[in-house]
């Protein structure tokens, strides 16, 4: 009740800030740290027109790049991305990217990418630049904290990046979202889609455009809306967003960039199964089978529900100081609050079964839990430049502390009484045998960078950097996870990272870099949650990075081109002779990665272009030379765009590898493909209030693939109980979008 009350009163406020505030201005004067907050997009120094390749391009490479890179921007969302995607969507497209699928549909759930054959959270996420991810593994949740509504722009980078390329793990790369900023102008645009599964989408944004306070401020509100009755059976969802940014100039120097974001969503799913079925039950019930409504099974929906609240928020204040300094510095705060009950059981068609009652007595019930995690990070990211005719010098420090708890308590479903299932431990737990977990954890991050962009001709630049990581985790557990013993430890993980990338501008149109650069990821929570934490003394993963590449911009063509080598080391493992309850974690060896990749766009001319991307990739383990699992050998991707009003056209075509299961190189998957189709058509209505309206229709999976994209097995060879994600089926979505 308190948060559905909270939820009401911040959207309530939010909104009613947009109407009637006035607009005296178009700009925000000299104030040109406006638009410093935004990523180079382009990165061409020539300017071309609505319909050449550099604005037609779903995905391009700025020629200032000194990494592989891939900037897919509002235009290619607006134009050529389902209405109801996700931001893994969106960044699927990039070459050597992967994933984005979810079985219960697109954006109706979680979903997860992978970069070059490394999984999620073994590389970066960025929201304006600020890192965010779980505190247990650095992983992500595509249903929290930003739909779609809220990303102007994705720029998925393939490496480390420069020292002051922030985040918990570098060495995988970083896939960086970027905010929608204040328009200039007052403007506002409504948008209703609705589809398959009765799948309804609301969006709403105001933009104030200048007001009439001391130097033009202006701000601007978006509001979203997402229900739906999902694909898979009895598995629907619902969520809500709401965004404030606002850009604030104080005097001719410094502008303040306020940005807060709250987000609900709710959704019905197996914890214990994640949707997964064995290859007989999706034959004999539908690859769309999951959640019912019997109370006597342990897929009733209403016993597999799982509640999520984020919000994110930051102030940043970008200063031009004298003498060349300038100053850039983000303080920001972030939350995520997950409520889950579920079954226990990894058979949906499970029926009643044993429950232990307070007394030891097993009676017949529904197995099940309520799972709690929570967590908060503060942090500070302070940047501080000295410019020279010859150069850029930054020097900064990211500093970060958080705290999570985490819970599991298990329960009869039937009847709502504890489940008193969990085996004691002898003179130091008993009688509170329902309880699986109660841990809490802490973080601290500190991270100290420094960096010199030198140039010493106006068409070459040598960035060579250094960063110092120290990321140290901490246990305060009274029933630690899987030992269920108390647990008071922390760890430390330290390295020093060098850096150097070089870009050479060859021409107007043409661009090369190279890049050395080290990675750093520390280990996850895992290895704090056995009988004695402190006896898992891993060192932290890292990665040596070399790639090289070549950029191209002109009227008519895009394109780019890259080689990467990438050395990684420590990875860990666990030891297959510990037990379950107390595992012992060690570094293994490592893994080489190694590929090419690259991605064209040709514009025909009267706003018709053609894309094609590709990757051929390598991940094999050092010790035994063959794949390891969860890395496509290649990734292709291929588009039709038409971009002439009133009509808009996007045929986007994405092919992902075969890849492995396991690690040496058994239980293969085959190739995945999807096809999505969006088309647009715009209407400039008789009535000065509205600009235009856009009527589209979108068909997400065209050729109705229904292909495995997540497995988990027992072995190398199939077996029966061996269980799959399938691709969502084919879906149509009619959409209506007015802006003003």
């Amino acid at each position: 009740m308190f948060s559905h009350t909270v939820k009401t009163l911040q959207i309530a406020v939010l909104i009613a800030l947009a109407p009637g505030m006035a607009h005296a201005a178009d700009s925000l004067g000299t104030v040109t740290a406006a638009e410093a907050g935004s990523a180079d997009a382009g990165g061409s120094t020539q300017s071309y027109g609505p319909q050449s390749a550099p604005a037609l391009a779903p995905g391009k490479s700025p020629l200032s790049a000194t990494e592989p890179t891939t900037v897919l921007d509002s235009h290619y969302i607006e134009n050529a991305v389902m209405g109801d995607a996700d931001f893994n969507q969106i960044a699927n497209l990039a070459p050597g990217v992967s994933g984005g699928f979810n079985s219960n549909g697109p954006g109706v759930g979680e979903s997860k990418l992978n970069l070059r054959g490394f999984s999620d959270g073994e590389f970066n996420m960025t929201y304006d630049g600020i890192p965010f991810g779980d505190t247990n593994d650095f992983t992500h949740h595509s249903t929290a904290y930003f739909p779609a509504s809220t990303i102007d722009r994705v720029v998925v980078e393939r490496g480390p990046g420069n020292a002051d390329n922030l985040g918990y793990a570098t060495f995988g790369g970083s896939v960086n979202l970027f905010s929608p900023d204040p328009s200039a102008k007052a403007s506002g645009k409504l948008g209703f889609l609705y589809g398959s599964n009765n799948t309804l989408l609301f969006k709403a944004r105001a933009n104030s455009g200048a007001l009439p306070w001391p130097g033009g401020a202006r701000y601007l509100v978006n509001y979203q809306h997402k229900s739906s009755d999902g694909y898979q059976t009895f598995s629907p969802v619902k969520g809500d967003n709401v965004l404030f940014k606002m850009f604030v100039p104080l005097g001719e120097s410094t502008l303040v960039t306020l940005l807060s974001t709250f987000n609900w969503n709710t959704y019905y799913q197996s914890d214990a199964t994640k949707g997964q079925l064995t290859e007989s039950q999706a034959l004999r019930y539908g690859k769309d089978f999951a959640l019912g409504d019997n109370p006597l099974l342990a897929n009733y929906y209403a016993y597999n529900r799982t509640e999520k609240h984020t919000g994110f928020s930051y102030i940043r204040v970008q200063s031009a100081l004298a003498e060349g300094f300038s100053l850039d510095n983000s303080v920001y705060y972030y939350f995520y609050h997950n409520s889950t009950l579920s079954s226990s059981s990894k058979d949906p068609l499970a029926g009643l079964s044993s429950v232990v009652l307070a007394n030891g007595k097993k009676v017949q019930g529904i197995p099940g839990y309520d799972k709690l995690n929570g967590y908060w990070l503060v942090g500070n990211i302070l940047r501080l430049n000295k410019d020279w005719s010859f150069g850029r010098a930054t020097a900064g420090l990211w500093v970060e502390t958080g705290a999570t708890q985490r819970g599991r308590v298990d329960y009869d479903l039937l009847t709502g009484a504890p489940n008193f299932d969990q085996k004691a431990v002898p003179g130091i737990i008993s009688g509170i045998n329902n309880v699986q977990f109660d841990q809490h954890s802490g973080t601290r991050n500190l991270q100290p960078f420094a960096q010199f962009a030198w140039r010493p001709t106006e068409s070459l630049t040598v960035t060579p950097g250094v960063k110092y990581i120290r990321f140290t985790r901490s246990m305060s557990a009274l029933i630690n996870q899987k030992s269920r013993l108390p647990a008071f430890y922390s760890q430390s993980y330290h390295s020093t990272l060098p850096f150097l990338t070089v870009n050479y501008r060859l021409d107007k149109e043409n661009s090369a870099y190279l890049q050395f650069a080290k990675g750093f990821l520390a280990p996850p929570l895992d290895v704090l949650q056995t009988a004695n934490g402190e006896k898992n003394r891993l060192n932290p993963e890292t990665t040596t990075n070399y790639q090289v590449g070549f950029n191209h911009q002109s009227e008519h063509w895009v394109w780019d081109a890259d080689v990467y080598y990438i050395d990684f080391n420590n990875r860990y493992a666990i030891d297959p002779n510990s037990p379950l309850s107390d595992p012992y974690y060690y570094n293994q060896g490592g893994v080489i990665y190694k590929g090419v990749e690259g991605e064209v766009t040709y514009a025909l001319g009267n706003g018709l272009a053609l894309y094609a991307n590709g990757s051929i990739n390598s991940a094999k383990s050092k010790e035994t030379n063959k794949t390891i699992s969860a890395a496509p050998l290649y990734t292709a991707a291929a588009a039709v765009l038409y971009d002439a009003k009133p009509y808009h056209f996007a045929l986007v075509y994405k092919r992902t590898g075969r890849q492995y299961v396991r690690d040496d190189a058994q239980y293969p998957l085959p190739a995945l493909n999807n096809v999505d189709l969006k088309l647009g058509y715009d209407i400039v209505p008789p009535t000065p209030m509205i600009k235009n309206l856009r009527l589209g229709f979108d068909i997400y999976n065209l050729t109705d693939e229904r292909g495995v994209y997540q497995a988990k097995v027992k072995g190398p060879q199939p077996s029966p109980s061996d269980t799959f994600n399938f691709q969502a089926p084919r879906s149509f979505y009619g959409s209506v979008t007015a802006s003003f």
